[in-house]
């Protein structure tokens, strides 16, 4: 792929606009999508690099844009495949991460379970129609405007349930 980025610029100059303006994008983009500051530099990096040592150009700005965002795209989920391989790779052999060992504890298992139930059965204890508006917010995941009109209710009469049984559940939940 070699596109021009601009007609009066040299090569060494345009890697350097590009990198200058569009580094922090990059990096936020790679840190949205893998959430830890190390990785996100590193990607940020490689796809820099990669720019750099195949002298690539762009025509003009938003081609740049686009090619950035979807290498960003595609170096955290080749990041996250590789971990993921990892992970596999140390459950087999026994060095599991603690979020792995969470996973698979009996304990973690049997408190999700619980709190699950728990939840279930403050689900059917909410009043009509506020359990079926959450039902089919939380488990169909409509919109509140799906809802209002399948129901034949106003947005805000959906928004009104929706709080009162978010209230209910955080309070039996919690209290």
């Amino acid at each position: 792929m070699r596109l021009q980025y601009s007609q009066d610029i040299d090569v060494d100059d345009a890697f350097n606009e590009l990198f200058n303006s569009h580094w922090h994008g990059v990096y936020n983009l790679c840190l949205r999508y893998c959430a830890e500051e190390a990785v996100a530099k590193d990607l940020t990096q490689n796809i820099f690099m990669s720019i750099w040592e195949k002298k690539t150009t762009f025509q003009d700005k938003k081609s740049a844009e686009q090619y950035l965002s979807k290498s960003a795209k595609y170096q955290v989920l080749n990041y996250l495949r590789n971990k993921k391989d990892t992970v596999e790779a140390n459950e087999h052999t026994g060095n599991q991460n603690s979020i792995e060992t969470l996973r698979y504890n009996p304990e973690s298992v049997y408190t999700c379970n619980e709190l699950s139930r728990k939840i279930n059965l403050q689900i059917e204890t909410l009043p009509e129609p506020a359990r079926t508006i959450f039902l089919l917010s939380r488990q169909q995941t409509k919109s509140y405007l799906q809802i209002a009109d399948q129901l034949g209710i106003s947005v805000k009469t959906v928004e009104k349930h929706m709080t009162r049984a978010l209230r209910s559940l955080r309070t039996a939940l919690l209290g």
